[in-house]
């Protein structure tokens, strides 16, 4: 694919579209990751600068993420759609908002942050799916806005509702909470007690059509320093029953299914994130 005629846009191209205007923006990670599968990186590399020029896509570089690679050192790139996407969306009765402006003011440190979480749950949601090692997959993803709760002040990155593939309404809730830093003693107290209550309460049944037989909390970090802080403030504080479970975010990028996730207050073994919750009862005997 090379990078200087006009491009015909295929079907690789609109998947990508549909995607981005999904999400809003995302970075060279997660197109990576998720689009023209079976390409090489050299070819998608020409393929976005190709689609660049002609106004379908907008490549906004900015600062260098902590554990960004030195590979990457000419600068974190932020993609949104350009003009010739959103109206080629449009003919296709597909609507996509313009983040153009957006892309050059917003804080990177947010974009950054807003596209790890959209990369988390594509990931978990693509993975589980399409395994047959899990009996789960996923049928719903909750945005940040569509999982806030007025009531508890309670706001996820998203939530995650994992159906099981052998009957037909039980399901988990996985509330998603991306650890930018490391995270204060109040910030978190205020965190647990939010799901706690909402929980309690359950003012998240009212939302889907699914029966929830359960609702976890994962926590995500950018490193695995974060993850050992984390892990050893979670372990001090009231979880209120609580099934929480750390990772991050390099694990569950790279095994998803695998026992990657740590109840904080059970640091070995390591879990599978919807395998059975461990009894904590007995950790104390």
């Amino acid at each position: 694919m090379g990078n200087k005629n006009y491009p015909v846009i295929n079907a690789d191209d609109l998947d990508l579209f549909v995607r981005i205007a999904k999400h809003g923006f995302v970075d060279m990670d997660y197109i990576y990751r998720f689009a023209y599968r079976g390409r090489k990186k050299r070819t998608k590399d020409e393929r976005l600068l190709q689609l660049e020029r002609y106004k379908y896509l907008l490549i906004n570089r900015t600062f260098i993420p902590p554990d960004y690679t030195v590979n990457y050192r000419i600068g974190y790139k932020i993609i949104a759609l350009g003009k010739a996407a959103i109206e080629l969306l449009a003919d296709y009765d597909m609507q996509a908002a313009d983040h153009a402006a957006g892309i050059k003011i917003s804080s990177p440190y947010r974009m950054y942050h807003q596209v790890q979480v959209s990369t988390i749950c594509d990931i978990l949601q693509q993975k589980y799916n399409e395994s047959d090692r899990s009996n789960w997959e996923v049928v719903q993803i909750l945005n940040e806005k569509e999982a806030y709760i007025d009531d508890t002040g309670n706001q996820p990155d998203a939530a995650l509702i994992f159906k099981s593939k052998q009957s037909q309404g039980n399901a988990i809730m996985v509330f998603l909470e991306i650890e930018r830093s490391y995270a204060s003693n109040a910030s978190l107290i205020r965190k647990l007690n939010g799901y706690a209550l909402s929980i309690s309460k359950k003012l998240y049944t009212g939302r889907i059509s699914y029966n929830l037989v359960e609702q976890r909390v994962l926590f995500v970090t950018q490193t695995k320093l974060q993850q050992e802080a984390l892990l050893c403030k979670l372990k001090k504080l009231d979880a209120h029953g609580l099934h929480l479970y750390v990772s991050s975010f390099q694990e569950v990028a790279k095994t998803p299914l695998d026992q990657v996730y740590t109840v904080p207050y059970v640091l070995e073994p390591k879990f599978r994130l919807l395998s059975k919750y461990p009894d904590l009862s007995l950790e104390n005997v």
